[in-house]
């Protein structure tokens, strides 16, 4: 009999809930077929059966949480015995009386004979919380069951704690919100610098806040449910958008190089896009104040490039990070960035392959969007809007020509990047581009 591993996704992922069993019961399995899908605290992931036979039982449903590495089924011959200390029925999550406190931890089973794993309810009445939601949310004084949850079914995640933590409250205002069940998201601050007093929460809970009509609209109006991966892209933007202040810059790049390179260069596939990353990359290295982060009250110059590349999916936006894509050569990083974005649109990055970015690189060009203004991936200072590559009239030296060129336009988060920065950054870009210098 094989056991099935909750695998470990990750060095900070240490849960995850199965949101799906693509099979049932006596269904016959294949190694490295789909067999169940996870929810982490950022994405939906595909797990594949690490064994070939039947799933004689599945020893954890949908919608409970337990940690990496716990068996989660067993697959083996159709004739074959169920050991007895995995025989006992399987509880649901609503069949499981809540705790009083914090969610009862799960021990990790031995790969020897090892009982059924317990399981973390939901608790009636109130939002599911994370371990990790809720630890954050001790250290910052905040109630996370009385959050709104990005999760699956509403589960309260970390980030859903640090959005929280990131407005601008009074004590007062805070507890009233809490208290009321009212996210802080939705109120308006009027106090300074767009705090949110104890007069915004009454206004709201007056009804100076209209309440969403979605789902109230006459005929032809569908409301549709947001997916997990939708409610955190709202909350991170947000969230972006309210704590770093942007200011944009573009430039028009003559792309007549590029082309000509990639033209004469046989010797492996590379895209327009993958020169883009190759050249930021480049650039980077020369701009060590564009390539980090904020905290608070310092800022961390990143000693790496971890090239962020926005991929679009059904669900949503998702960033799969090119790790120090400063050392890559350009055929390294062509075929990193071509992994990356496979393994995106079948479902199966895991946590690592989109964790850890220090800028990212956002090209809408093939859409035949000319220029677009993007908000910045957190925790990054800044991020670069891509363009297409068109044909247009330019003067150069007085003379009228026709030249490919390509929009690129760069969000900055002020309180790192002074202005004169990101123009030298865009400048010397540009350089690499025009020169083709790779």
């Amino acid at each position: 009999m094989h056991e099935i591993l909750l695998p470990k996704m990750g060095n900070s992922v240490e849960e995850a809930e199965i949101v799906k069993w693509f099979k049932k019961e006596g269904d016959p399995v294949s190694t490295g077929e789909p067999l169940f899908s996870i929810q982490t605290d950022k994405a939906e992931v595909e797990c594949e059966s690490t064994a070939s036979g039947i799933l004689r039982k599945i020893l954890v449903p949908e919608w409970v949480e337990v940690p990496v590495l716990t068996v989660v089924a067993l697959v083996g011959e159709a004739d074959e015995a169920i050991p007895g200390h995995y025989s006992a029925p399987v509880p649901s999550a609503t069949q499981v009386s809540a705790p009083s406190a914090a969610p009862v931890a799960v021990s990790t089973p031995a790969p020897a004979a090892t009982p059924a794993p317990a399981v973390s309810p939901r608790a009636s009445g109130k939002n599911a919380v994370s371990p990790r939601a809720r630890k954050t949310a001790l250290t910052r004084g905040i109630d996370p069951e009385k959050l709104s949850g990005s999760g699956v079914g509403g589960r309260v995640m970390e980030q859903d704690v640090l959005a929280v933590a990131a407005v601008k409250v009074t004590p007062t205002a805070r507890r009233m919100a809490e208290n009321a069940g009212l996210p802080l998201t939705t109120v308006s601050g009027t106090g300074i610098g767009g705090k949110i007093t104890k007069a915004d929460v009454s206004r709201t809970l007056d009804g100076g806040v209209q309440p969403c009509s979605c789902g109230e609209g006459g005929e032809g109006v569908r409301a549709l449910p947001l997916t997990p991966m939708r409610r955190i892209i709202a909350e991170r933007m947000s969230s972006s958008k309210f704590s770093a202040p942007h200011y944009y810059i573009t430039v028009e790049v003559d792309m007549s190089a590029v082309k000509a390179f990639r033209a004469a260069n046989q010797g492996f596939r590379v895209s327009y896009n993958d020169l883009v990353l190759f050249a930021t990359a480049k650039a980077l290295r020369s701009f060590p104040a564009v390539n980090a982060r904020w905290c608070g009250d310092f800022i961390e110059e990143q000693g790496s490039v971890n090239l962020g590349m926005a991929v679009a999916l059904p669900a949503g936006l998702i960033v799969p990070v090119i790790r120090n894509a400063h050392l890559l050569s350009l055929e390294g990083l062509a075929t990193e960035a071509r992994d990356l974005a496979a393994k995106a649109q079948g479902g199966k990055l895991l946590p690592d392959d989109y964790e850890g970015n220090t800028f990212t690189v956002s090209n809408l060009g093939a859409f035949g969007v000319d220029q677009f203004t993007a908000i910045i991936n957190q925790p990054d200072s800044a991020i670069l809007a891509v363009g297409q590559m068109k044909d247009r009239v330019v003067v150069i030296d007085g003379g009228i020509h026709i030249r490919p060129v390509m929009k690129l336009t760069l969000s900055s988060d002020h309180r790192m990047i002074d202005g004169a920065v990101a123009a030298q950054f865009m400048s010397h870009l540009k350089s690499i581009l025009e020169e083709g210098a790779f």
